[in-house]
């Protein structure tokens, strides 16, 4: 089952059982739940997470990448960030998403989750000061989940749950995800007891970790999201049918106009307090990079093609971009693949594999860019450079058809077959690219935290 599938079907679901009467301890978990059970049955959870041993690893290895004392600071506002989204810009690994936060409130302790290759990463190029690993907390909710493993999770109305799951043939074992739930709550209950609590929590990524969100709101701290991603009716963490004072957040910052518009619409019920505020990486990058990325290239090639590649759709991308790549010598395809672990193979010459890349940079010095459904497409809105998606499952018409208009410089194709005329079609027309994001990023989130 494909991921669109899936939505489709817990929205289906969802309009037929009451499945917020399921509860944990007084709680209705469904909005847990529902993200667990689409990553299951669309194979979500496969290319999304780190599991095993190398999981271990990577948490094992990072607890003492920063100093852990930290936890103990006095300070005002918490930010849950996460390595994976650092970019290197003038020498430093920023935080492309929440660094906004730090510069508009640098008496802010970071909890940082860990990243693959982070060891390797020299501490002296990450700006933050007062920063920690989130990899204790993630030690203490495994291990402790572990330990719950001897006892049964008790549902309040666990019966909906497993009718919903048994009529619609769905093969879940929420006992598990439920452990994970309860251990986050338990060890972030212990944490604000031997620290000093903020007074607010900000969050890139709230919907992963919301046994943190519960424990929070049992303390009165308000939680305020910042958008980190895709944001829209396709997306399960924001398309529910039901709200949760509890477990969603209080507010949340969002990048523009659509998001905007779409979370404050009343057929959305994920949270009603919103503000734009931009993305802090666009204009930081914009001033930073100034040298052309492919100056090299440019005799060669008469245009360069950037290719944003996406989790768990590496081998689709790869085999479109090697068909076109060979029907047009003359343009230069820079595949950035999302993970750098991807291990992709191409048999053109006119493909440069670039794992690692600073996506960022190539966007504005790139002539057109190519992906599925990767917000890029947004960020190149920013920088006016126009994209050609891969429909691939349908997944760009249905994220982005209601955002992005073909006189945006977007075109959406089915196959390699229909590259060409596209290519054609972004090369030669003029576009009115959208405002995509809001301006002035950092005075936007200072008001909102001073609120």
């Amino acid at each position: 089952m494909t991921y669109l599938e899936a939505v489709d079907l817990i929205r289906d679901i969802e309009s037929r059982y009451d499945l917020m009467k399921v509860k944990y301890k007084g709680i209705s978990v469904w909005p847990l739940l529902r993200i667990n059970i689409i990553d299951a049955i669309s194979g979500n959870n496969k290319t999304m997470k780190s599991t095993g041993s190398s999981a271990i690893k990577q948490v094992l290895s990072t607890l003492f990448y920063y100093n852990p004392l930290n936890y103990f600071k006095r300070k005002p506002i918490w930010l849950f960030a996460g390595f994976e989204r650092r970019k290197m810009v003038g020498g430093l690994k920023q935080l492309r998403i929440s660094g906004c936060v730090v510069k508009a409130f640098p008496d802010t302790l970071v909890i940082e989750k860990p990243g693959k290759e982070q060891t390797a990463c020299p501490r002296s190029i990450i700006p933050e000061k007062t920063i920690v690993s989130e990899s204790w907390l993630l030690l203490f909710v495994h291990v402790l989940a572990i330990f719950m493993r001897c006892g049964k999770i008790k549902l309040h109305n666990e019966a909906i749950l497993t009718q919903a799951l048994n009529e619609n043939k769905i093969q879940f074992d929420y006992n598990n995800a439920l452990r994970i739930f309860a251990s986050q709550k338990k060890v972030f209950d212990l944490l604000l007891e031997i620290t000093h609590n903020p007074q607010k929590v900000i969050i890139e990524c709230p919907y992963t970790i919301m046994g943190y969100v519960w424990a929070l709101h049992q303390k009165g701290i308000p939680v305020i999201e910042l958008q980190h991603g895709v944001l829209n009716d396709k997306h399960y963490a924001y398309n529910s049918l039901y709200s949760s004072q509890i477990l969603y957040p209080d507010e949340i910052c969002v990048f523009g106009e659509d998001e905007y518009q779409y979370l404050i619409n009343d057929n959305c019920h994920y949270c009603k307090k919103v503000y734009k505020t931009g993305l802090y990486f666009m204009d930081l990058a914009k001033h930073n990079f100034i040298d052309d990325a492919f100056k090299e290239y440019r005799n060669k090639y008469g245009y360069i093609i950037l290719v944003a590649g996406q989790r768990g759709y590496e081998d689709a991308m790869a085999d479109y971009v090697n068909e076109v790549a060979k029907r047009t010598p003359n343009c230069l395809y820079v595949y950035v693949p999302r993970n750098n672990d991807a291990g992709l193979d191409f048999n053109q010459n006119n493909i440069i594999y670039r794992p690692g890349a600073n996506i960022y940079e190539y966007m504005i010095w790139c002539d057109v860019h190519l992906t599925i459904s990767s917000t890029t497409c947004l960020e190149c809105q920013y920088y006016k450079k126009p994209t050609i998606f891969y429909n691939y499952s349908d997944m760009s018409v249905n994220y982005y058809s209601k955002v992005l208009k073909p006189e945006n410089g977007v075109v959406y194709t089915d196959s390699a077959d229909e590259y060409e005329n596209a290519l054609e079609t972004v090369l030669t027309k003029v576009f009115a690219y959208k405002e995509v994001f809001a301006m002035n990023t950092v005075e936007k989130i200072k008001k909102v935290i001073m609120k």
